[in-house]
């Protein structure tokens, strides 16, 4: 897969909010995601719903109400990462990777 702005297919922002997302602990409050990311051009719920579906959901915190974006499966956003060249290494692996 190259980027494209396919929407079907995830554009380099949107790696790059799958990045934010996944150094953030893989999730974060859905208000909170929209805040930042919506003036990029970035609809979580759309992302969630589409191409991303089973990857990554929308969830509600029984306790509070909260919504939250929670980034289910790491190693496909990790593959999109190296794709895009957005990759982020653990602090241990800073060296070349190459």
């Amino acid at each position: 897969m190259t980027p494209s702005a396919h929407p079907d297919e995830p554009t380099l922002e949107v790696v790059r909010f799958l990045a934010w997302l996944k150094k953030r602990g893989a999730s974060q409050r859905l208000i909170y995601c929209n805040k930042k990311w919506e003036q990029k051009g970035i609809r979580v719920k759309e992302i969630c719903r589409g191409y991303a579906r089973g990857m990554m959901h929308v969830q509600n915190d029984p306790s509070t109400g909260e919504k939250w974006v929670v980034l289910d499966d790491l190693v496909w956003a990790d593959n999109l990462m190296i794709e895009f060249g957005e990759e982020i290494p653990h602090h241990s692996h800073w060296i070349e990777l190459e």
